[in-house]
């Protein structure tokens, strides 16, 4: 699933196809690179039989300069927790999502994190040098409850770029499988759920 998560996180704001026409346009403008990403939050829905553990998922960031070697990139673990802002239940519901959805946001450290890394993109493009950047996930967006069952994997994702924006749907139904064909590695995305009482 995280691999599936990242997928569908970058190519929303990448405005690709496949997202509705009037969030492609809505997103057209948007730049990970210059956002405030204080505003940017992502929900989803995932089957009946999967927990959401968003707090288990670390967004590794890689970025180093164009003239430079990948084995010289800065790396930050950035990581991520459940959103709540007031409003954002009421809005997402307006647009058909489910009481279910779940919400999450940068962690309040690794916003900080990423804000410095911002501003020292921003300074090095002053300066006239060029960036390069990757992003990976490790951890698990979501641990199951039971064996992964034949047949769709059926996800909703909504996206909030910016207050401005608001609430904007990306993905219903989104089959899950089409963006991971080898069940092993489904079953290494969706690890099980740790027993009640012990630590997983």
């Amino acid at each position: 699933m995280r691999r599936i998560f990242l997928a569908l996180l970058l190519a929303s704001l990448a405005a690709c196809n496949g997202a509705p026409i009037s969030t492609q346009w809505k997103l057209r403008n948007f730049n990970i690179g210059t956002a405030d990403l204080a505003q940017l939050r992502v929900a989803m829905r995932g089957p009946d039989w999967v927990t959401p553990t968003p707090e288990n998922a670390i967004v590794d960031v890689r970025h180093w300069r164009d003239d430079g070697d990948e084995s010289q990139a800065r790396v930050l673990a950035l990581r991520l927790q459940r959103a709540a802002h007031p409003g954002d239940r009421e809005a997402l519901a307006a647009l058909g999502g489910a009481p279910s959805l779940t919400i999450i946001e940068l962690a309040p450290r690794s916003l900080e994190i990423a804000h410095a890394a911002q501003r020292e993109t921003a300074r090095l493009k002053a300066e006239g040098v060029r960036t390069r950047g990757k992003l990976n996930f490790t951890g698990s967006f979501a641990c199951r409850r039971t064996e992964i069952p034949p047949g769709p994997i059926a996800i909703d994702v909504f996206i909030h770029a910016d207050d401005e924006t608001g609430w904007l749907p990306l993905y219903a139904d989104y089959d899950a499988r089409e963006g991971e064909q080898d069940q092993a590695v489904l079953d290494k995305a969706l690890p099980p759920c740790p027993e009640k009482g012990k630590k997983g």
